[in-house]
């Protein structure tokens, strides 16, 4: 590694280890201290975000023209992977040291159309409505720090979109592994979305999973 990307996994690594020492939550993945990977960084975590993307095959909903919020962002990698698609992508984190890393990831990579909150979506209150909302496996954590319930946090996405922008949704990992549980989540979604696309995505994370459920929802 070069002596730049040298520094960035410095700085990444103390973050993580900060998260460990300071954050009182449950964290994920740490097995291998990061839940996203990005091969371009050389970080490998659970999900690599580039074989993410490319098993969404969500490309063809982005555009130059299009303004994208992530919820849950973690590491943000997915986040900035996807603003080179995008006019801009924001992320919204709860967590302090996930951010930290997120904008160090950004300075690294000079990506000026990103943006990251560090608050919990319960408590955003975004100016701008978006074009697209990113919702994977967030829709409730294990962590603890999602006081929403189902359709408080369904209602909340409605209300950021415009008329007729998109919704791409992945489930929890429970959500596959007992396809009932998800029903009554579907019916929220059908009654503020139409159904674009309703598909299994592989998932590496946890292991006993390893497919989710993924669907694509316009408002």
């Amino acid at each position: 590694m070069n002596n730049k990307l040298n520094l960035l996994h410095k700085k990444l690594f103390e973050c993580v280890n900060a998260q460990e020492k300071n954050w009182n939550s449950f964290i994920y993945a740490q097995e291998k201290k990061f839940y996203q990977g990005f091969e371009e960084i050389k970080i490998d975590g659970c999900r690599s975000t580039e074989r993410r993307f490319d098993e969404y095959n969500i490309a063809h909903y982005l555009s130059r023209e299009k303004n994208a919020l992530d919820i849950g962002s973690n590491c943000g990698f997915f986040t900035l992977y996807a603003s080179r698609f995008l006019n801009s992508s924001e992320g919204v984190e709860i967590n302090p040291y996930l951010v930290r890393i997120s904008n160090y990831t950004k300075e690294y990579l000079d990506i000026d159309n990103s943006e990251f909150h560090n608050l919990s979506f319960e408590n955003f209150k975004p100016e701008t409505k978006y074009d697209i909302v990113f919702s994977f496996a967030n829709d409730e954590t294990i962590d603890g720090n999602t006081s929403f319930n189902f359709c408080e946090y369904i209602t909340k996405i409605a209300s950021l979109l415009k008329k007729g922008s998109i919704l791409i949704f992945e489930s929890q990992a429970i959500d596959a592994m007992i396809p009932k549980k998800f029903e009554p989540k579907l019916k929220i979604l059908n009654d503020n979305f139409t159904i674009i696309e309703d598909r299994m995505v592989k998932s590496e994370y946890p292991i006993n999973v390893p497919e989710r459920r993924f669907l694509i929802f316009r408002k």
